[in-house]
């Protein structure tokens, strides 16, 4: 229960890894308001969050769009009053291909979702956190923000990105209170993962990063790393990439 009653934000929260972040706030007693595209997904993980001790309410908005988050914001914090944790998730992936080759619409896509709706989240959750002085930012990379993406340069470039704005961030509001941390996980048991598999049709030189020897994770444990980053254990972690890949990256320099 370390965080009974804290008011959580988390995007992307309708399935995979954001879905396993919301149970694992509403888990330990927070308050969480989650968005997403997919009202029917948005309104079953609602529904099994709040069957927790704490308690989950579905928003839909587009990341894409900063007036879609701002509203999204203002909803979930009582119109800008308060805001103590947000765990910005919201990302896509797309099809493989080699870098030239990558259709420029779904390149803008990805762009758009994966590094511009985060921008957009930070954007309208830091005025909130200032308030107060204090708050923790926890934005979702890839083990593709610290190497080469081969088939999946889109998807690299932006997580990559994901950890330079958080970096940047972070030393803008070290002195204010607020956190802001990455966590890039490896491989997981989400849809993404399966889509993935299916878009490359067994040919596994196509699968940029690697398998973890010991198999795909399972979100809820990742969502733990994510939990312990927003907490006060982690009071001192801020502008970090925390890499949690069952050693899949270990032989990587990058």
């Amino acid at each position: 229960m370390r965080f009974e009653g804290k008011r959580v934000i988390v995007t992307g929260g309708t399935s995979g890894f954001g879905e396993a972040i919301v149970k694992a706030f509403t888990a330990e007693g927070a308050v969480v308001h989650f968005c997403g595209l997919i009202d029917d997904e948005g309104q079953r993980v609602q529904e099994e969050a709040s069957a927790n001790a704490g308690s989950a309410v579905y928003h839909h908005a587009d990341v894409r769009l900063e007036d879609s988050v701002k509203a999204f914001i203002g909803a979930a914090t009582d119109g800008g009053e308060r805001l103590d944790i947000a765990a910005n998730n919201a990302g896509i992936s797309h099809t493989s291909a080699r870098f030239a080759d990558q259709d420029m619409a779904m390149v803008e896509d990805v762009l758009r979702t994966n590094v511009m709706g985060i921008w957009h989240a930070m954007r309208h959750e830091i005025p909130i956190m200032l308030k107060h002085s204090q708050g923790a930012i926890i934005n979702t990379g890839s083990i593709l923000s610290r190497s080469g993406a081969e088939w999946m340069a889109a998807y690299g470039t932006s997580k990559h990105a994901v950890v330079g704005l958080t970096k940047s961030a972070a030393l803008d509001y070290a002195d204010h209170g607020i956190r802001i941390n990455a966590v890039s996980p490896g491989p997981m048991l989400t849809p993404m993962f399966e889509r993935a598999l299916e878009d490359i049709g067994g040919d596994m030189s196509k699968f940029a990063g690697g398998l973890p020897k010991g198999g795909p994770a399972d979100p809820n444990d990742v969502a733990k790393t994510v939990l312990y980053l927003a907490s006060d254990e982690a009071a001192y972690m801020n502008g970090a990439n925390v890499i949690v890949d069952g050693a899949t990256s270990s032989g990587y320099h990058a």
